[in-house]
């Protein structure tokens, strides 16, 4: 396949919830670019199951039903969102059984390319994405859902403006979840930019541009941070433009940590024209 056929892709996750009997139900949420994407969303997607030695299993190929436009928000009242950024979100859900394995499962789905507007990743334009999560072995934990964010970041934030954000997940298990901003994968390739099967692990990650990097992801001062324990994200911009941003919810249960929740998302930060009000003084009176 030619470079005609990548997407701009603009960020997305893969979750798993055990339903009984090795049955789990697979949930791979894909966010792209409404103004730039081309084509549509895959159908049907391919997500890859591999076994604990990376070796392929089978592939399950989840039907799209749909989409949805996310609806311009803004962290702040007093501004006016842009018109000139728009995405549209698919969730697949299809469900597989798997037997129990005493190394567990790994689950992808891969798709290219970012868009080439990104400023803190190399190449971005030839690089994809990996939606990734691991089910663990029979010897952690007999059975295991992995945690589900409950929010979606905005599709932009405000240069300058403090940014706090709830990105907190949950966990059907009732396990512990400990935040942190992690590495996005890079996937697949602008000429194999929606591969079936996906692609074998182990995954690399994308390659940060000079200066960014995990510890200064946005050029941000202060960095950008998350609450370890609530998942509330922090930053207050200072560069205007097209950021990757990665966050993951480790799950641990009795100390053990079994499995990590991978969110990729496209940040967009914005200059932001202030909304102006027309209002008549009232007279004052003495």
């Amino acid at each position: 396949m030619g470079k005609a056929n990548s997407t701009h892709i603009v960020g997305g996750e893969l979750n798993y919830r055990y339903l009984g009997a090795n049955n789990y139900e697979i949930t791979l949420t894909v966010y792209r670019d409404c103004e730039n994407g081309i084509p549509p969303f895959d159908n049907p997607a391919a997500v890859g199951i591999f076994d604990v030695n990376n070796l392929f299993v089978d592939t399950l190929m989840m039907v799209f039903t749909g989409s949805d436009t996310i609806e311009p928000t803004i962290n702040s009242p007093c501004f006016v969102p842009p018109t000139n950024i728009c995405y549209e979100v698919t969730t697949y859900i299809d469900t597989i059984n798997l037997p129990p394995s005493i190394g567990g499962y790994q689950l992808a789905y891969q798709r290219c390319c970012r868009n080439y507007t990104i400023q803190n990743i190399i190449n971005p334009d030839n690089t994809g994405a990996t939606y990734y999560a691991n089910i663990p072995g029979t010897g952690l934990a007999a059975t295991n859902s992995n945690p589900v964010f409950v929010n979606w970041p905005p599709p932009f934030i405000c240069n300058s403006v403090p940014f706090t954000f709830d990105h907190s997940a949950i966990d059907f298990d009732g396990d512990s979840i400990v935040y942190e901003l992690c590495t996005p994968y890079n996937g697949a390739n602008p000429y194999i930019p929606q591969p079936v099967p996906p692609f074998s692990p182990p995954y690399p990650n994308v390659s940060f541009a000079f200066p960014f990097s995990l510890s200064n992801v946005i050029g941000s001062i202060p960095p950008m941070a998350i609450d370890p324990q609530t998942g509330v994200l922090t930053v207050t911009p200072s560069l205007v433009g097209q950021f990757v941003v990665g966050v993951c919810a480790k799950e641990y249960r009795s100390g053990v940590l079994l499995s990590s929740t991978r969110r990729d998302f496209q940040l967009n930060v914005v200059n932001c024209p202030f909304i102006l009000v027309a209002a008549v003084q009232a007279p004052t009176y003495n």
